[in-house]
């Protein structure tokens, strides 16, 4: 089981994300490969294709899955180290799956993810929440994901920006404020990101402004793994409009109600503090 030093999660508490080298073996990469062209295969309800573009060849494939839907998933969320990373950077005495999602781009897509935030849109809050993020192919710098560090202290929830054509929900919301123009404005704010490897993972708060890890070469492909994990002070919520991606409809079956805890057989706790 890889190490979490107290530095680590010193900066993680800081920053708001923090990348972990050589976390995996390889078998964990061969069997979540094989899990993603399950997937593809078989998508579910929350699946999308941001991009299908015929003149580029470029495609863009995304879905979320929660435990018990694909083998291979199950076993990374509730056999994996991830969980003990997750907990102990949240400093949580325990931690739970909320869902995993896929992202599949074809060598060569040039399709940058816009900035934005995660949390929210999801049917979670709190601030034990993080996504380790995990690329089963190489991570050139300059198509790397890319973080505001410090950005999870901000005091404001934003709009997310239209996805590829894709409206949610939630932009309509009082709560939520226009999106800063972060990418007109990089010298204004403390943009970090790191190249990285099949085996590499980097942890990120739910509430950090990221983007990018488009704008692929055409000898690059991008398959990419993230879990959200969720710790002892996450209570499910009602986003008005819908969650995204809808995970609501599955944490209600197991009779999670609203300002409770979302431990449940859908989000069981896979790891716990000594």
């Amino acid at each position: 089981m890889p190490t979490i030093s107290e530095q680590q999660i010193e900066n993680y508490q800081r920053d708001g994300v923090i990348v972990l080298r050589k976390y995996f073996a390889q078998p964990w990469l061969e069997a979540l490969a094989s899990g993603i062209e399950r997937c593809r295969l078989e998508p579910s309800s929350r699946s999308k294709i941001y991009v299908d573009d015929e003149q580029s060849r470029g495609h863009f494939f995304f879905d979320a899955r929660t435990v018990g839907e694909i083998d291979e998933f199950d076993h990374l969320m509730l056999a994996s180290p991830m969980a003990g990373a997750a907990g102990r950077l949240m400093k949580s005495p325990y931690a739970i799956p909320f869902y995993l999602t896929v992202f599949a781009r074809t060598p060569g897509t040039q399709h940058r993810t816009p900035w934005h935030q995660d949390q929210p849109s999801w049917s979670a809050e709190g601030e034990q929440a993080c996504s380790i993020w995990m690329p089963l192919d190489a991570v050139p710098a300059e198509t790397a994901l890319e973080f505001v560090r410090g950005s999870h202290r901000w005091k404001t929830k934003y709009a997310r920006d239209p996805f590829f054509q894709t409206r949610y929900v939630d932009d309509d919301s009082p709560d939520l404020q226009p999106f800063p123009d972060i990418e007109a404005h990089r010298e204004g704010y403390d943009i970090v990101s790191w190249a990285m490897e099949p085996g590499d993972c980097v942890v990120f708060h739910g509430m950090l402004v990221h983007g990018g890890s488009g704008n692929l070469p055409a000898n690059l492909g991008r398959r990419t793994v993230s879990v959200q994990w969720l710790g002892e002070d996450a209570r499910y919520r009602v986003v008005p409009g819908g969650d995204d991606p809808n995970i609501s409809a599955e944490v209600m079956k197991f009779g999670v109600k609203p300002g409770e805890p979302l431990v449940s057989d859908l989000c069981p706790i896979v790891w716990q503090a000594e």
